[in-house]
């Protein structure tokens, strides 16, 4: 089921002609199967949505966005340190690294589940690219800067798909 959802991902926000495409159908009968691996598709396609998405529009508040988008969906709670305040709750290294930008750094921390569960911390650096700061890559090192944001991506598509299952963890 898994493997036939993802291959039926398309990215399609910047698409002109989204018409409707016929895809085969798949029959399971097994509702568990078919709604952990929908589950797992989406948390899927939230990494690679946010990847996909052009650097233009994938700045520091997306990713806030998309992490309280997550809380809206299956609980907890999201805080967010951004812009100077980052300076004065210790976080001077985020600070430096986005300050130059007009789209104001921040750190997100995105809490969910049972405190008597165990806790589990995940963290992904969601360095977003932007021509706000100084250019210290060499041309061909620029390429890839677009998914630097990707250890972030890849935090929220876990913690969508922990979060969708219910694991006890805190």
């Amino acid at each position: 089921c898994f493997a036939w959802l993802v291959g039926a991902y398309n990215y399609s926000p910047y698409k002109t002609n989204n018409k409707e495409k016929s895809l085969p159908s798949l029959t399971v009968n097994d509702q568990a199967l078919v709604d952990s691996a929908i589950n797992y598709a989406q948390a899927t396609a939230l990494v690679r949505d946010l990847v996909n998405t052009p650097a233009a529009d994938m700045m520091p508040i997306n990713l806030g966005d998309t992490a309280q988008s997550l809380v809206d969906t299956f609980g907890g709670s999201v805080s967010q340190i951004i812009g100077d305040d980052l300076l004065t709750q210790n976080y001077p290294t985020i600070h430096a690294v986005g300050r130059a930008s007009i789209n104001q750094p921040r750190l997100i921390d995105l809490t969910w589940g049972d405190k008597k569960h165990p806790p589990v911390t995940l963290v992904g650096k969601g360095v977003c690219f932007d021509s706000g700061g100084l250019d210290l890559k060499s041309a061909a090192g620029m390429r890839n800067m677009k998914k630097d944001m990707g250890g972030s991506a890849h935090v929220l598509g876990l913690a969508r798909l922990i979060m969708s299952h219910n694991l006890p963890i805190n």
